[in-house]
């Protein structure tokens, strides 16, 4: 994991993105054709201090978003002015800003909320906008300076690619999802601006399961992202609310002690999967009756498809 300490600026400077990228040789290079754009959302609760160096990185791309999007998502602690404020002193960056009541502690299970309740209203305002994709990226996260270009360049090549990610350098074993991570992944805009209602657990999760469900497939490109901090799903705590979505989505406990066990071999965080799967157990009460999330983790197939791709790990990325 790579972890922006000590002397910032150089790091922000000095970091060689270039040596863990399949598509660049002796330095950071830009895809030779490319034509496409993209809408960026950023979701953010009390990240007050993190915003400023989200705009230095962002204002570092080659290639910009059309519309930035902030949602904050009930921040209390000048979250939202410091947003208004950055953005007037970077004006290549189209901000648009969006707020949630305000809440005095974050809840990872709801924050799809904040996307069912502003994204069709900010689909209906870009109506006459051409946009092409749409991105998701934390604000703690650095991609390489060309990210967005390579990526969407690389989907205009692949029509049958409907959400695509780079991956998180220094995490290549901890992550064994076959699937796009939810920070820096891009979505084609014709499936987003179809979806009416996320998945107030896991919107990222729920967009690779629309871009499934509407035919297209899901890649992992060799394109490297960093981040201030470990992704939230590979440590103690992520592991652990996995555990809970487990059981939440209805999976069978075979398959979840399968892997539980794999991980425990692998000193990945098994006890805590099956520690939070008991715990939300035990409460009983929260429970997923959406059905393309149910019938994508497996609800009416049989335990042994269930199990299977549960176990086995699938991540794998283009050259």
């Amino acid at each position: 994991m790579f972890s922006v300490t000590g002397d910032q600026n150089a790091l922000e400077s000095d970091f060689a993105f270039h040596l863990h990228c399949d598509y660049c040789h002796d330095h950071c290079e830009k895809p030779s054709k490319f034509s496409a754009n993209y809408v960026l959302v950023t979701n953010v609760w009390n990240e007050r201090d993190k915003i400023e160096l989200a705009f230095q990185r962002m204002s570092r791309q080659s290639v910009k978003p059309v519309v930035w999007l902030w949602i904050d998502d009930g921040s209390v602690d000048d979250t939202f002015e410091e947003i208004v404020r950055l953005s007037m002193n970077y004006p290549e960056l189209n901000v648009w800003i969006e707020r949630m009541p305000m809440k005095e502690k974050g809840d990872l299970n709801t924050i799809g909320n904040a996307y069912t309740k502003h994204m069709p209203e900010f689909i209906r305002k870009n109506k006459d906008k051409t946009i092409h994709y749409y991105a998701i990226q934390d604000v703690g996260t650095r991609p390489c300076p060309h990210y967005y270009e390579r990526v969407m360049s690389l989907m205009d090549e692949c029509p049958e690619i409907g959400s695509s990610a780079g991956y998180m350098v220094g995490e290549e074993k901890a992550r064994e999802s076959g699937m796009p991570m939810g920070d820096c992944k891009v979505t084609r805009w014709n499936i987003i601006k179809n979806i009416e209602k996320y998945w107030s657990l896991s919107p990222d999760t729920y967009v690779n399961i629309k871009s499934l469900k509407n035919g297209y497939k899901l890649k992992i490109w060799r394109v490297p992202v960093i981040q201030d901090e470990p992704t939230f799903g590979i440590t103690a705590n992520g592991l652990f609310y996995q555990g809970q979505l487990n059981y939440y989505i209805g999976r069978p406990f075979l398959g979840i002690l399968l892997r539980a066990l794999r991980r425990i071999f692998l000193r990945r965080y098994g006890t805590q999967m099956l520690r939070g799967y008991f715990y939300e157990r035990n409460r009983g009460t929260w429970r997923c009756n959406d059905p393309d999330i149910t019938s994508f983790y497996g609800l009416g197939k049989s335990p042994i498809w269930v199990i299977v791709n549960l176990v086995r790990t699938q991540g794998k990325w283009s050259k």
